[in-house]
């Protein structure tokens, strides 16, 4: 699900729910600086990238952050053979 964020902009009544970015909720999806950020989600080549591939994207759909489900639910998602 390449468009599910949280939103965390303390002042929305949707902050620390997850929203998705092709049904914009007021205030939660803001511009965020890259500074100290490791990794980011290129959602133009639905792609994780790393800081030092940023001046490769430029013009692209960037993102800081995506939402994560509880470890039990990511579990339970898992496709593994025991």
């Amino acid at each position: 699900m390449p468009r599910v964020g949280e939103c965390d902009n303390p002042s929305s009544r949707h902050f620390r729910s997850p929203e998705f970015s092709d049904k914009p909720t007021e205030g939660c999806f803001v511009a965020r600086s890259f500074e100290g950020l490791e990794f980011m989600w290129c959602e133009s080549h639905r792609e994780t990238i790393y800081f030092s591939e940023l001046p490769d994207h430029k013009g692209c759909s960037v993102y800081v952050s995506s939402v994560s489900l509880p470890v039990e639910d990511e579990m339970e998602l898992t496709l593994a053979g025991d």
